[in-house]
């Protein structure tokens, strides 16, 4: 293995840990914060493996999480629904870059990816944004094999994982122990 090959796993590891720290988050905040750091380390080591693709994805990842974490945070309390124009706008930017860096069908996967996951973080429904990241998880995994990207090929199987995870500690258990109070208090 090479050092670039090296440094990308390295930097892949540090992308899981920041990953899995936003899917188990439980407040709006810290699943954009940890979202943030993920996509700059992942892009870090998609540089180390040219994978120009993935990388140029990450960017524009990263970007969008800042811009709803301040959209978030100017508009807290209240229920109002994220511009159309800058969601057309980051959407057209990853197809543009897709466009730019298309080589062949598996270099599309990062688009198809990071589309999903700009719709699910525009919306408020964390619940939604786990389930869909299991989604994302498996198209990871598919670019990430042709990547030879093996670090990341695991972390999708364990943010896949993560969001089950997730999905049960945070919405199956606690609603069925608000179910259960509930039936107790009646």
């Amino acid at each position: 293995m090479s050092i670039n090959e090296i440094l990308a796993q390295i930097f892949a590891l540090m992308g899981l840990g920041s990953n899995v720290a936003s899917v188990q988050s439980n407040k709006r905040h810290w699943v954009l914060v940890f979202q943030v750091l993920a996509n700059l380390l992942y892009g870090i080591q998609y540089i180390f493996l040219s994978a120009w693709p993935a990388l140029g994805v990450s960017v524009i990842s990263a970007a969008e999480c800042v811009i709803v974490y301040y959209y978030a945070k100017r508009h807290a309390g209240r229920n109002d629904k994220m511009s159309l124009p800058i969601l057309i706008l980051i959407v057209t930017a990853i197809v543009i870059v897709s466009l730019l860096t298309y080589t062949d069908l598996y270099s599309l996967i990062p688009a198809v990816a990071t589309i999903t996951y700009t719709i699910i973080i525009w919306q408020p429904n964390l619940l939604v944004f786990r389930l869909a990241s299991a989604f994302i998880s498996a198209c990871w995994f598919v670019y990430n094999l042709r990547a030879r990207a093996w670090v990341s090929v695991a972390t999708s199987v364990v943010e896949f994982v993560s969001a089950v995870v997730a999905v049960t500690r945070l919405d199956i258990l606690v609603r069925c122990r608000l179910a259960k109070k509930s039936a107790d208090n009646n």
